[in-house]
Order: structure tokens, then C-alpha cells, then sequence
């Protein structure tokens, strides 16, 4: 067949414009197709920025030694190395194979090698032949044995918490120091964690200096500097730019004294987002809370030398309290201990209420009181005043005839008052009232919105449609009150508590424990607000029952509990020899019949009840904590350790505010097959930056008979594969 010349030019343009529209396609799809694999190996960059801002409420150091709390250790460790690292993971040491109960001691080496084979004797070297100080000169084995033997094992600045030092031995041989505790123990270790300081600098210092010259130009030798600034005097900030560990350019530490002030900040000043985190269980709208576990342990003691507490009624208060003390909110406040070893009753508690009323000398049932009082209450006064300090009131009065008026004065102007009484549900404004009169008299109702028992009165104000609480009162009504004398009160129990969160939940948990037993009136109730009394009262013995927490160290051990004359650490006063030995040969051998001994001997005389781990409340931006402590795991049931939750943010949260290309994988040939193998099997997912490929995603295909999906130019390489 054959065609005219304007035929032929028909079909040259068809072609023409054909191969131009498939050059077009082409090119659309080869950028398309590029575009995405360019982006499949773009790679985040994290780089130095944003300053993390934490609210503390205490007074802090970050001069190693003048404080030892959780917070001021970790800012310590911005400045100062030590010779093992409390928050990273042990290496193989001989100092991280020791597992306690499911829980693993791990410290990581930091500026030394540390030895040992007994954990009583220790051999130190230091690790990093590169260490410097701030001012150049390197770090020695002079200045390990200088901090160890002057600073904490003589105690030269007399430092009250380093005397439990004062019986470790410390020499210096040649490149090397040696250190040798009294007794074999896993937390001797703990030792090694104390900051090192520069003996060139230091050493002619007395404490004072230490305070106030070093704090102010501190020789250092870790990555942080601290910086100079005075237009805020709340806050210490640190230049963590050289620090490799961290995102974070800036930590910024804030200090306001009261959580009403911090709250005004917020609110007021429109601040919100600056804050990250704060501890505390006060919980505001922007914040998140998470409960971390801190190494206190919660207890009660009983003081074995009181004629009062005599064994069988301690050893039917432990299962009364214990058997019915983990319900509630207890998890805000406590882990439940739930190990065997030291959890072993031989009482059921059943003659408990008989036990308690053979020390009752009066069957009045009217209420003392003094115990109310000694339980923080104060009888109600015809008047009282509310300021921005004290927001939380409890008051106790005798029920009245038919009303009592109760005035309340406020410190600052609120306009649009409530008040929401708990009994009857009902909800008061007064009338006529004026911001600038600054009081109300308010009218309880025997019968209405005043009833026997406890009863909740809310005093809320609005502005802009928002309810704040200005105040909360606690008002407990009884029918008959009575003031006992010193001598009707010599039968009851005597408990005493530090007003610590922990101890002060478990008090409440006790007297509501006590109410359903109907021994309540049997106990007289004694907080204590500084650690002066606290000691004072502990010497004294007055006490029947204590319940407060210590901290043992991070294998838990209560060997101290029992052997020491010490107060603060044996609080119940029992000494038995055999029970010691037998502790010391369980920790070696974790012999279970060993176990078995100490707890039958423990229950038969039951000095003192174990409550377990102690939580302490953080609150968190939200977008930090699913960050850092999500792990694809549900965060509210999650672990965060007290000591370490700033390390973990510290070290894990990033804001990620560049990419780059990845030319060195983009331009891998291997990459790009495994790409268009990826694409044609869209059921499975690679990483193109990680070149180590998983063989398997093509032994898949290959018994599935998908070969024809594959490129043919690409079957010799599928086939080197999967040999």
C-alpha cells in the first residue's frame, strides 16, 4: 500500500506529536519518581537550639557537696565529672552484675577505670587521659584522692551528710588510689559517684570561699558553663553548647518560692509556654503529670520498747494496716510492695479491737480535742482571712444549736464570690456585696448546708468566664467535743509522722483504717515540720508508732534497721543478732530457705511494717513527655525514676528544624534497586538509610512465584541475593 506524500506528513506530525507527549510523560514520571526517592533519603538533623526551662520550688547547688538531692546532683553534672556515672548504663566492670529483685545496678565509667572483687575493696585509675580542667591543666589521680581523702573521708568543711564517710580508707599508690569500705556492700559503689573537684583550686579553700568565689567563677570539667546574667535573679542558666550529649542549647533552672506565685506567672504574664517542666502535684491546665519512683522507702515503725505497742498488737496492727492500706489514690503516691522476702504475717488481726480496749481507761466517746488539733485542725473561729499563701483550711466545732455565722476576709479584691457547700450541694453569693468591701459573712445551717461529720465549703471567683478557686475550708462537726487531760490520754498510741506527701497520704490511709476497725480514738496523731524536731523527738523515744520514709540505698538495705543505736535509721529499737546474720547470709547467697528464717522471725516480732517505693509527682509539656517517655508503650503505666527523668530529657528529646539529602545513599545503585523492589511490593517497607537490607523481603517474593513483577534487568541482581 502505498501512501501520498501528505499522507506520509500526516503521520510524521502524529508521531511527532506523540513522542513528544511520551517525552513529556517520561520526564513528569521520572521526576515524580526522583522526587520521592530523594525524599525517601532525606535524614533529619538535630541541631543545638531551644532553651529548656524547669520551675523548682527548692533551693538548689550546683557546687558538688552542699546539697546531695536528686535536682542538685543533676545540675552538678553539667559542670563535674565523676569517677562512674549515675544515669548511663553500666559497662562490663564487675559493677553492674548484681540483680536485687528484678532490679539491675548499672553505673557507667566515666573519669576512671574503677576495680573490684569483693565490693569492699576498690581500685581506682583514671580513664580519660584527656580530661581537662576549665583552666587547662589536666585532670590527676591527685585530685580523685584529694576529693575522696580531704573532701568527703576527713570532711575538712565539716558537711554534715559526708560523716557517713568518715570510715572508709583512702590511699594514694603511684597512678592509682585505693579505697576500702568497713563491710562488703553493693552500694559502697555509690561512693564513686561523688564529683570530683580540681585539688590545685580547692584545696586552700575553706567553705565559705567554696560558696561564694567558687559559685561565682566555679574550675570545672565537664561541657556546661554557666551564664552571666542579672536582669533575672530567679534563674540560673547553663551554656550547654559544647555538650555532645544533648540537644538542648540552653537549660534554664527557675525559682520561685511558693506554687501561687508560680501560678501567677503563668496565668498572668502569659508565660505558659516557657515552662517545660516542674515537680510538683499541683497540676495546671498546660502540663501533663507523671508519677516517677524515687529509691525512699515508705515505713511504719513500732517502738518495740514501748509497753503500749507489745507484739501481739503489733503484729495485728501490721495485718489490719497492711492488708487494707493499697486502696484509693494510693498509686499517686506509692508502689505496693508485693515481694515474699519480708512480707510474712502470723496474725490475722481479728482481736485487734479486744487488744486495743484493754488500754482504754474511759468509755466516754466524746472527741478529744487536742487529737484534732494535733491532725493540723483548729476549732472555728467566728472570723478568718484568706490570702494567695494559705488556700487550704481545716477547722473542727460542736454542732450548733441551729446556725453560726462565720466571716471571711481576703487579702486581694475579688468580685463575683461563691461559695459551694459539699453537704446540701447548694451554691451562695452574697448580696450587695462590693470587691472593694474585701469580706463576706457567710451562714452555716445546722441540718442544710451543715451536717455531722466532715463538710467541703468551695470559695470560687470568675473573670473573663473562667472559675478560679480561691480557697478551700474543711469543716468537721461533732456532736460533743471534750478536752481531755495528760492523764486520760497515757493509755492511747502515739503516732508520729514527718508532714512529707508520702507520710502524710499514709496517715490519712491509717485513720481511715482505724475508723472502720473502731479503734480510732485509740491513737493520738503528731506531725513534725523541720528535721531539728524530727531528731529531737526520735532521741527522746515519745513516740509508740513512726511512720516515715528512708532511703537505703539501691540495693534496699535494711541491715541498718536493726543493728545501729542510731534513732534516725532504727527508729523501732529492735536489735536481734540472729536476724542480722541471717540478712548478711541472704544477700550473699539468696538462699530461699534463708528467706524463709528471716521472715518467720520477723513476723513473730514484727517491729515495723513495709510500705514499699515512694512516688514523687513531675509535671511535663505534654508534646516533651509522649516524647521521651512514650517508647510506643502506654506512658501512664510506664517507670520514670526519680533520680533520672531530667537525664532522659536531657538526653532524648530533640526539635528536629532541618533535613538534608543523603547523597552518599541517594546515589547508591544498590539503594535505588532495592527502591523500585520496595515500590513494586508495597506491602513491605525499607529504609533507605540503612544499606544493611533484609534478604528475607526477597526470599518472600521468590516462593510466591512474583517474579514477573521484577524488572528483567533486575533479576540477576534478586537472584545474588537471595544465594
Amino acid at each position: 500500500m502505498w501512501y501520498t506524500p501528505y499522507e506520509i506528513s500526516v503521520w510524521k506530525r502524529i508521531w511527532k506529536y506523540l513522542l513528544r507527549f511520551i517525552l513529556l510523560l517520561w520526564i513528569i514520571v521520572t521526576f515524580v519518581f526522583w522526587y520521592f526517592y530523594l525524599l525517601a533519603t532525606w535524614s533529619q538533623e538535630e541541631k543545638k537550639w531551644w532553651t529548656f526551662v524547669e520551675w523548682i520550688f527548692d533551693e538548689v547547688s550546683y557546687l558538688p557537696y552542699l546539697k546531695a538531692d536528686d535536682q542538685s546532683i543533676f545540675y552538678q553534672k553539667f559542670l563535674f565529672r565523676s569517677c562512674l556515672d549515675l544515669y548511663k548504663e553500666g559497662e562490663e566492670n564487675g559493677l553492674n552484675d548484681w540483680v536485687y529483685e528484678g532490679e539491675k545496678i548499672a553505673y557507667a565509667q566515666d573519669l576512671c577505670k574503677v576495680y573490684t572483687e569483693d565490693h569492699q575493696n576498690y581500685v581506682l585509675k583514671i580513664a580519660d587521659e584527656n580530661a581537662f580542667w576549665s583552666d587547662w591543666t589536666p585532670v590527676t589521680i591527685q585530685d580523685v584522692f584529694f576529693t575522696y581523702d580531704e573532701i568527703i573521708r576527713k570532711n575538712r568543711w565539716e558537711i554534715q551528710s559526708l560523716n557517713a564517710w568518715n570510715s572508709v580508707t583512702v590511699s594514694l599508690e603511684d597512678d592509682r588510689v585505693k579505697v576500702s569500705f568497713p563491710t562488703k556492700n553493693l552500694d559502697n559503689v555509690n561512693f564513686f559517684v561523688n564529683a570530683i573537684l580540681p585539688k590545685n583550686i580547692v584545696e586552700p579553700m575553706d567553705l565559705d570561699t567554696y560558696k561564694n568565689y567558687f559559685s561565682l567563677s566555679p574550675v570545672t570539667n565537664w561541657c556546661a558553663k554557666i551564664m552571666s546574667q542579672t536582669k533575672d535573679v530567679n534563674s540560673l542558666i547553663f551554656d550547654l553548647n559544647d555538650c555532645s550529649d544533648t540537644n538542648f542549647a540552653y537549660y534554664q533552672v527557675k525559682n520561685y518560692e511558693s506554687f501561687e506565685d508560680f501560678e501567677w506567672f503563668l496565668r498572668w504574664k502569659n508565660q505558659k509556654a516557657i515552662v517545660d517542666a516542674y515537680s510538683s502535684s499541683n497540676s495546671l491546665e498546660w502540663f501533663t503529670g507523671q508519677n516517677v519512683l524515687t529509691s525512699k522507702l515508705l515505713w511504719v515503725f513500732f517502738n518495740t520498747d514501748s509497753w503500749k505497742a507489745n507484739v501481739r498488737l503489733r503484729r495485728s496492727l501490721w495485718w489490719l494496716i497492711y492488708h487494707n492500706f493499697f486502696t484509693w489514690n494510693y498509686e499517686d503516691y506509692l508502689k505496693e510492695y508485693d515481694w515474699e522476702f519480708l512480707n510474712y504475717y502470723v496474725s490475722a488481726g481479728e482481736n485487734v479491737l479486744e487488744l486495743m480496749n484493754r488500754l482504754t481507761l474511759s468509755d466516754d466517746e466524746t472527741v478529744d480535742t487536742n487529737d484534732l488539733k494535733d491532725s493540723w485542725a483548729q476549732e472555728l473561729p467566728s472570723s478568718m482571712s484568706i490570702n494567695w499563701v494559705d488556700r487550704k483550711f481545716v477547722f473542727f466545732m460542736q454542732k450548733p444549736e441551729e446556725s453560726k455565722d462565720l466571716e471571711i476576709k481576703f487579702s486581694n479584691e475579688f468580685s463575683d464570690i461563691k461559695i459551694k457547700a459539699s453537704s446540701d450541694g447548694s451554691t451562695w453569693s452574697p448580696k450587695n456585696y462590693k470587691s472593694s468591701d474585701k469580706k463576706v459573712v457567710y451562714k452555716l445551717v445546722n441540718g442544710q448546708n451543715l451536717k455531722v461529720w466532715v463538710n467541703n465549703f468551695t470559695i470560687s471567683w470568675f473573670i473573663k468566664n473562667k472559675t478560679y478557686t480561691i480557697a478551700s475550708i474543711d469543716i468537721y462537726v461533732f456532736d460533743k467535743l471534750s478536752t481531755s487531760t495528760a492523764e486520760d490520754n497515757q493509755w492511747k498510741l502515739s503516732v508520729l509522722y514527718f508532714n512529707d506527701p508520702a507520710s502524710t497520704f499514709a496517715i490519712q490511709q491509717m485513720r481511715n483504717i482505724f475508723q472502720n476497725a473502731w479503734i480510732l480514738d485509740n491513737f493520738i496523731f503528731e506531725p513534725v515540720y523541720n528535721a531539728e524536731e524530727l531528731e529531737w523527738k526520735l532521741l527522746m523515744w515519745t513516740y509508740d508508732i513512726y511512720v516515715w520514709t528512708i532511703d537505703p540505698g539501691s540495693r534496699k538495705d535494711i541491715l541498718p534497721l536493726f543493728w545501729t543505736e542510731d534513732p534516725l535509721w532504727n527508729p523501732s529499737r529492735y536489735r536481734n543478732p540472729i536476724l542480722n546474720s541471717l540478712i548478711s547470709q541472704y544477700y550473699k547467697t539468696r538462699d530461699e530457705n534463708v528467706k524463709s528464717q528471716i521472715n518467720i522471725l520477723l513476723a513473730q516480732d514484727m517491729p515495723v511494717i513495709f510500705i514499699w517505693n515512694t512516688y514523687e509527682p513531675i509535671q511535663i509539656q505534654e508534646e516533651i513527655k509522649q516524647s521521651v517517655f512514650s517508647d510506643n508503650e502506654d506512658w501512664e503505666k510506664q517507670e520514670v525514676y526519680a533520680y533520672k527523668w531530667r537525664y532522659d530529657i536531657y538526653s532524648n528529646y530533640s526539635i528536629v528544624h532541618s533535613v538534608r539529602l543523603n547523597a552518599k545513599n541517594a546515589l547508591n545503585r544498590e539503594n535505588f534497586e532495592i527502591y523500585l523492589v520496595s515500590n513494586l511490593f508495597p506491602d513491605n517497607e525499607v529504609d533507605l538509610n540503612n544499606v544493611d537490607v533484609n534478604l528475607n523481603l526477597f526470599d518472600k517474593h521468590v516462593k510466591k512465584d512474583k517474579w514477573t513483577r521484577i524488572p528483567y534487568y533486575m533479576l540477576d541482581y534478586v537472584s545474588l541475593l537471595n544465594k
